[in-house]
């Protein structure tokens, strides 16, 4: 615990720690951002900012490491389980695991986490391979003939410190027309990883006729694989299916490493469930006593949030193709 802790003390935007029942927890401070986009919409941002950088706001946990802990609330409580100095701000935002109400909470699903338990019997890629259905296994084996011009290596240690920029460069293109809760400097975020983590941080970078057209990061917790970063060119990537050969390839890492569990992110579930990987859901909770602002959320729940649809896809034997 401390380890993480120490971690997610390292990461940009990082507030302190409160009391939530009792327990000493660490929050955030969130910053909006769209690298690219509409005028209209990157003031909005901007507005949105001005007022996150008051204070306005905590999140318990760290937004820019989505699933590394979850918050564990008591929902028969409401603001009484967060200490009076806390109870002072706006708004406190928390991602927890599960999709129960929360008493005095406005509480929205999230996209889940999509996890892929390793069966003990993955000695290597084969026996993964083997537990797929024939359609499933032959789109695998295709993406590697298609993607087999590429070269990938793994990256950890000391050999990233200093030596993200094309990583955070590809990071920027696929995020681009996103709103995200990362900061601005993508590259100081990875150096942070690398810097804290050391060498359970780790990146594969894919190269096409030397040149690094995309990466993954992931940390190793114990038994446990987390995806962290990804990032590709577009254009090549989707030509040479770089997006499910950096997934495949973590897989088979995870197998080698013999891990429990390895989780692929809360993004295109659909997709990753053509992996084997299975839903974990997760909701995110607002607290707040700004009766304008919990008439807002309350708006947002009702008339415009709307969970991503997906159909979750069964590619191993013996399950429904």
């Amino acid at each position: 615990m401390a380890e993480l802790y120490s971690f997610l003390k390292s990461l940009p935007n990082y507030g302190g720690t409160m009391l939530v029942n009792g327990q000493e927890l660490i929050y955030s401070h969130l910053e909006l951002s769209k690298p690219t986009g509409k005028y209209i919409a990157r003031a909005i941002l901007k507005l949105l900012n001005l007022l996150l950088k008051k204070k306005y706001v905590r999140y318990i946990g760290h937004s820019c490491a989505p699933g590394i802990a979850l918050t564990q609330l008591d929902g028969e409580k409401g603001y009484e389980q967060f200490n009076e100095g806390t109870q002072q701000y706006g708004v406190i935002i928390a991602n927890v695991p599960g999709s129960s109400s929360y008493k005095g909470a406005i509480s929205l699903l999230a996209d889940p986490f999509m996890y892929i338990l390793i069966r003990p019997h993955w000695i290597t890629f084969d026996e993964y391979l083997k537990d797929m259905s024939s359609k499933y296994r032959t789109r695998t084996k295709r993406v590697y003939a298609l993607s087999k011009e590429l070269h990938f290596e793994k990256i950890s240690g000391d050999q990233l410190k200093n030596n993200t920029s094309d990583c955070s460069e590809l990071l920027f293109e696929t995020l681009k027309h996103k709103t995200i809760t990362l900061g601005k400097d993508l590259n100081h975020l990875l150096q942070c990883y690398c810097n804290s983590l050391g060498e359970q941080f780790s990146i594969h970078k894919y190269y096409l006729n030397g040149k690094a057209i995309g990466f993954i990061s992931y940390i190793h917790w114990q038994d446990e694989i987390h995806a962290m970063h990804l990032g590709y060119d577009i254009e090549k990537g989707t030509e040479l299916h770089l997006y499910q050969r950096m997934m495949y390839d973590l897989i088979d890492y995870a197998i080698q490493q013999k891990v429990k569990r390895l989780n692929l992110g809360r993004t295109a579930p659909e997709i990753k469930s053509t992996f084997g990987a299975v839903p974990e859901e997760n909701s995110m909770i607002f607290y707040t006593k700004n009766i304008f602002i919990q008439l807002l959320l309350e708006i947002y729940k009702r008339y415009f949030y709307k969970p991503t649809p997906f159909v979750l896809r069964h590619p191993f034997k013996n399950e429904h193709i």
